[in-house]
């Protein structure tokens, strides 16, 4: 009888030396839980922006290029601010005169990017807060003077590939200083700069027809979002196109001359393109 309890107390007490071995096995494998890792959405490259204020402001229109780092943002410094989408009221297409370049941040899918330009009255800083979905961002925004409404950005409908693709416009224009009973019609083709690949500067030519004073241009300039910003320093001329959003296949221009044009001197006006549908080879 003694010799079994003996036995007994022997099994027992290795069964719990097992148990506690086990224990401690278990308690040193187990790994630590981990924090996933948000990934930051991209925003790079041709962006349009649109402003809706909901107190009564009407529109404005943003294009520009963004290039991101890390979780920064940064606009091109040739950024365009258009309100209602008017050419006349653009500001930005001058730079280094006029400089207008956001900056912002990404977390996650949460950007946050804020813009400064002048006004007719004052300086205005406004504040875009909202959340992406793939490339596209929409939310929130306020401004320095007492605007607020909702605001989205896309990727522009007709981004510029590497060369030698190219994109033709066609339309017509007219001068306002000196109006045509018969319109001059355009022909535009711009493609991107060759030895600046992956930037936003573009060249490209322009073929006249019906003007009394010039027949061809020979162009280089800035793609900014579905916007171009276009010279002939030669002929001393210049181009400003916006798209009509949201299908973006036209456009409205507008061009002028400086005083010491060597043909059309000091004139200006206004005209319409048209793009094709997708950019072809030469």
């Amino acid at each position: 009888m003694q010799q079994m309890r003996q036995n007994t107390t022997l099994v027992a007490v290795v069964l719990m030396s097992v148990a506690v071995a086990f224990a401690g096995c278990g308690a040193g494998s187990q790994v630590a839980p981990t924090t996933p890792v948000t990934q930051n959405v991209g925003i790079n490259g041709q962006y349009n922006l649109v402003l809706t204020s909901t107190n009564g402001r009407g529109t404005t229109n943003i294009y520009t290029d963004f290039t991101q780092t890390g979780a920064m943002l940064t606009g091109a410094a040739n950024t365009l601010v258009c309100p209602s989408n008017d050419l006349s009221q653009c500001v930005g297409d001058d730079a280094p005169v006029i400089a207008i370049a956001p900056s912002g941040t990404v977390s996650g899918t949460k950007v946050k990017i804020v813009i400064s330009f002048p006004t007719t009255t004052a300086t205005d800083t406004v504040t875009m807060v909202g959340s992406a979905a793939g490339t596209s961002v929409a939310g929130t925004y306020t401004d320095s003077l007492g605007d607020s409404g909702t605001w989205t950005a896309s990727t522009a409908i007709h981004p510029f590939g590497p060369p030698p693709s190219v994109y033709n416009y066609s339309g017509t224009f007219n001068s306002t200083s000196n109006p045509l009973l018969i319109a001059p019609t355009i022909v535009i083709q711009l493609g991107q700069n060759a030895s600046s690949a992956g930037s936003s500067n573009v060249t490209g030519t322009a073929t006249i027809m019906h003007s009394p004073c010039i027949s061809s241009l020979t162009l280089s300039g800035l793609a900014i979002g579905d916007a171009f910003s276009l010279t002939d320093a030669a002929s001393k001329a210049s181009i400003l196109a916006l798209p009509t959003l949201p299908a973006g296949n036209s456009f409205t221009f507008s061009y002028k001359f400086e005083p010491t044009a060597p043909s059309c001197a000091g004139d200006f006006g206004r005209g319409v393109l048209t793009i094709n549908g997708s950019p072809f080879d030469y």
